[in-house]
């Protein structure tokens, strides 16, 4: 994951919501939940979702999550 790229953080539904529009794109992208970890821990829904994408892709997702967050 160190070449990897943040390029959106929210909740899990809606960062499920651009990894769809992503991959439809064509553009490779992963998934990482902290709420798990806080149900796990016992604090409820507590945390946000992050997407994660190749550093090479930036320039084409950063206009999808541009549109998205619109």
């Amino acid at each position: 994951m160190d070449n990897l790229i943040l390029i959106y953080s929210g909740s899990d539904s809606e960062a499920g919501i651009l990894k769809h529009q992503l991959d439809a794109a064509g553009i490779p992208s992963m998934l990482k939940s902290e709420v798990n970890a806080g149900h796990i821990a016992g604090f409820g829904a507590f945390g946000s979702c992050k997407v994660y994408i190749n550093p090479d892709d930036q320039e084409q997702a950063s206009e999808i999550v541009e549109t998205f967050q619109a």
